[in-house]
Order: structure tokens, then sequence, then C-alpha cells
């Protein structure tokens, strides 16, 4: 993380610990966020199967308990947990991802649906990995190029390419259970720090900063106080 993205992240977190809101040790390492739908629009979802499915029926909605962990000390992170369709599929999602990025180069692209690119306030990851069943049907993340184009998963205000809330996308080449390759699917998802969660390492801190100013936006959005 650059020094002024670690600076400014140090402060919210500061901030939130004289509120009293947390109150748990500063040398954590892992941040855990509750993961919901990027979008409330007609067939909420936050997984799109592209064209396993049709209509609503390719779009399943995250359900409590999905979570996205980040591992600051190794810069790699994991989505798990089930999400659901208007059928009442279910998803598993068993995700991971690796190759920690404060910056994109000059070679990959930023999905821009959601939020400008910004460096200081968005995190990258450049490789991923896993599985995602529906129904006993284990599809699989492309171990040779599992993220689509010159994309990579991205994290922070307005990165879930939907919105600007604070949140995360990743266009994911899929294998279906025959080994063979089907268009991309996608994932886009709002975050939210999950109770309880330590404040982490001073070397860690940019998604935990900006998931606080993520929350207070979108509760001014809502008119709370």
């Amino acid at each position: 993380m650059n020094r002024i993205l670690k600076l400014t992240c140090a402060a919210a977190a500061m901030t939130t610990v004289s509120m009293g809101a947390m109150a748990t040790s500063a040398a954590a390492s892992t941040i855990d966020y509750a993961v919901t739908d990027a979008t409330d629009t007609s067939c909420s979802h936050g997984l799109w199967t592209n064209t396993v499915g049709s209509g609503c029926s390719r779009k399943y909605s995250f359900q409590d308990g999905t979570t996205f962990s980040q591992d600051t000390d190794t810069g790699t992170a994991t989505f798990t947990g089930t999400a659901i369709n208007v059928d009442g599929k279910v998803a598993s999602l068993d995700l991971s991802f690796s190759g920690f990025q404060d910056a994109l180069n000059s070679g990959q692209a930023y999905k821009a649906g959601g939020g400008a690119y910004d460096p200081s306030t968005m995190d990258f990851y450049s490789q991923a990995s896993g599985t995602i069943t529906i129904d006993g049907q284990v599809y699989t993340l492309k171990p040779s190029d599992p993220l689509a184009g010159t994309t990579t998963l991205q994290i922070g205000p307005g990165a879930n390419d939907k919105t600007g809330d604070f949140g995360g996308s990743a266009w994911l080449n899929i294998l279906n259970p025959h080994g063979w390759q089907i268009p991309h699917w996608d994932i886009n998802f709002d975050l939210a720090r999950k109770p309880g969660t330590p404040v982490p390492a001073p070397g860690g801190m940019a998604l935990f900063g900006f998931a606080l100013l993520g929350l207070w936006a979108a509760r001014r959005r809502r008119g709370v106080a």
C-alpha cells in the first residue's frame, strides 16, 4: 500500500476505535466482509451465469453467510458462500484469489460500470482459482486463464461494476463439468465488514478503511442517522 493510503486508512480506523466501535487487537491480518448483491433491480443478483440458464434463472442472489476474506499478510483473498436463483437452484462458491496489486499495470483493464478507476482507493487480484457448484454440477475456473480478458478481481468504492458502493467484481472464465470452456460468468457484489473483525495491521489497512467510508455513504443515502 502507498504511504498516503496507509495513513488515510489508519486515521479512519483510529476514528472508529475512538468511537468505541472496535476494541480488538491491531495485529490481525485477516479482514472478513459480508457479501450482498451489487444491485437490487429486477432479478436482484450478484452471480450471473451467462449461457447457463436464461432470463432470471441465470441470475443468482447471494445469501446470508457469504463471505469475502482478505489476508493482508499474504496478499490473498477467498470468496465463499451460496447464491440462489428464482428457480431455487443453489450455487455454492469456493473461490480463491492471489496476485495482490495496489494498481493495475499497463496490460490490465478496469471495469468502469460502477465508479472511476482510482488506485488510491482500490485493490486488485490478478490470479484466481476455485469452483462454483450448481445442483451438483461443478464448474471450475479455467486454470490457465481464470479471469476473462485482461481484467482482475477489483475491490473498492465503485469497483462492484454497478454502483458507487464499496464492493468488488470479476469476470470469471469457466469450464463446465465436462472440462469445456463456456462464456465467462460475472460476480458483482457489495461488501460490509463483519462485526467483530479485528482491526488489521497498519500495512494492510486499505480495504478496512474504505469499507468504513462505504458503510457511512450507504447509510447517508438511505437517510440513516
